[in-house]
């Protein structure tokens, strides 16, 4: 049975620093697995933990599908694109595994989309500050997933120029916005990254978590 079917009208819908992906941008990434969290409400949110230039980092709150009454969070669609990119139709259930996201890389449970595993992507990064409670916090939003040569999803499913919308996003900067609310401004949080990040938080929707450990497969099998 399926759990979770690509809605291609929502894929096909056109929207307007070292190792560690700590800046906005266009990167070439391996998702090694996507994992999924499920809150007491019930909703999903899927994780990513992938490879760049070498540096395995993991991407929390990537992708939330549900809101906390049941009801399809607007980032799902944003799975239906990368589904697409990844040349998907539907994903199977999540398997229990291990992914060594724990302290010092050590192993953790986690449940694993598989068909997710070792996909070859572009991503649009989008750095997101804003002040609560008194500290600076930071996202790292997914604004879009683009096949490694350049294609969007709805270019793909459109059939229309493939890398158009990549190509436009880089011309016009768009790949370098940064969004800045509830008080953050580009000065305090240049001196907030210059401090070290002291003091602040890296919020769900694109925390980083990292190891220098040797890559570990997902461990899969574990019922």
């Amino acid at each position: 049975m399926s759990w979770y079917k690509k809605d291609i009208e929502e894929a096909a819908k056109v929207e307007g620093g070292g190792n560690y992906l700590s800046e906005s941008g266009i990167y070439d990434i391996e998702i090694i697995a996507a994992f999924v969290d499920t809150n007491d409400s019930g909703a999903r949110t899927i994780n990513l933990y992938v490879d760049y230039n070498g540096q395995d980092q993991t991407l929390y709150g990537a992708i939330r599908l549900d809101n906390n009454d049941g009801t399809r969070n607007f980032q799902a669609g944003l799975l239906d694109k990368l589904m697409t990119v990844a040349n998907l139709d539907d994903l199977s259930a999540p398997e229990e595994g291990t992914l060594p996201i724990g302290k010092e890389g050590a192993d953790r449970d986690v449940a694993v989309l598989t068909d997710l595993c070792d996909v070859s992507a572009k991503i649009h990064l989008q750095m997101e500050y804003k002040i609560y409670q008194g500290k600076m916090q930071e996202r790292k939003v997914i604004k879009a997933f683009f096949t490694p040569e350049g294609a969007s999803a709805e270019e793909i499913l459109n059939e229309t120029e493939a890398g158009k919308r990549l190509a436009t996003i880089i011309e016009k900067g768009y790949d370098k916005n940064i969004t800045y609310k509830d008080g953050a401004t580009e000065e305090n949080v240049a001196q907030w990254i210059a401090s070290g990040r002291k003091d602040g938080v890296t919020a769900a929707s694109g925390s980083e978590s990292s190891s220098s450990a040797p890559r570990s497969k997902p461990k899969f099998g574990r019922k």
